[in-house]
């Protein structure tokens, strides 16, 4: 069931998580990139109905939130979020920013995103959706004169030529709140020059590549480019999967302990 509540980004658990599992990640299967034609959607309004969920997920805490936000012509649009990505436990996106709402207020939101179910499979728990239904990549709440984050998708893939371009802007910034990953390809900015040399090395060694960078403005057909921090895959001889680019102690764990009645079904 899905119940009321932020939660902070990153929530882990000091202990066990599993170290090495398979490498799922839902928004996408595999290198293979699915053809999407999403439509880009900012939208404005009134929240009328929150919900959040944090739920056990075989190996993993994962957190969801739906809500109905009214716009000004006085439009209903069920808004839901895209799921975290687990890989070899880590966690990669999304992020919740900790910031506390009373959402009973029914705050005024921005919601930046696309007009389409983005998750795999396409569906939401319980809730019946339709081609209306809005997947938030970015939700902005009122606070007084300003707008504040409470909720950022970081995993990257493509949702249609138009969609991906115009993306690209809102996160172009140095919030760490804002950094991307995806697989090689899945975003429509290149990478740097320096990025491109990190790929030139590893390529040959590591297959399922997945970049972690910041997008940023460049001189190119794009208007962007992203640079690198991390990468990480799976070597080719070893079959170990790792990050074999950049400190991986800067990256978030998932939180992998498991619920007390999740243990119990495992002794049975």
């Amino acid at each position: 069931m899905l119940t009321p509540g932020p939660s902070p980004r990153g929530a882990s658990s000091a202990a066990t998580w599993i170290a090495v599992c398979l490498a799922v990640l839902p928004g996408d299967i595999g290198q293979g990139q699915e053809k999407r034609d999403f439509s880009f959607i900012e939208l404005d309004g009134k929240v009328e109905e929150f919900s959040f969920t944090r739920n056990w997920r075989s190996y993993y805490w994962r957190e969801d939130f739906t809500m109905l936000v009214r716009d000004d012509a006085g439009m209903v649009h069920r808004v839901i979020s895209r799921e975290p990505t687990p890989w070899t436990g880590l966690r990669l996106g999304t992020t919740y920013t900790g910031l506390a709402i009373d959402w009973t207020r029914q705050p005024r939101v921005k919601v930046i995103g696309v007009k389409a179910i983005d998750r795999i499979p396409a569906d939401f728990y319980d809730l019946k959706l339709d081609d209306k239904t809005v997947t938030a990549f970015i939700v902005r709440v009122q606070a007084g004169d300003q707008w504040k984050d409470f909720f950022v998708n970081n995993w990257f893939h493509r949702w249609g030529g138009d969609t991906d371009l115009k993306i690209l802007p809102y996160f172009a910034n140095h919030d760490p709140n804002y950094t991307v990953y995806g697989y090689l390809k899945g975003i429509a900015a290149p990478f740097d020059a320096e990025g491109q040399k990190l790929l030139e090395k590893y390529e040959p060694e590591y297959g399922g590549i997945i970049y972690h960078g910041r997008v940023v403005q460049a001189k190119n057909d794009v208007g962007y480019e992203v640079h690198l921090l991390h990468l990480m895959g799976r070597h080719k001889k070893s079959l170990e999967y790792k990050v074999f680019h950049g400190n991986a102690g800067d990256l978030v764990k998932l939180d992998g302990q498991a619920p007390p009645e999740s243990k119990k079904k495992t002794k049975k």
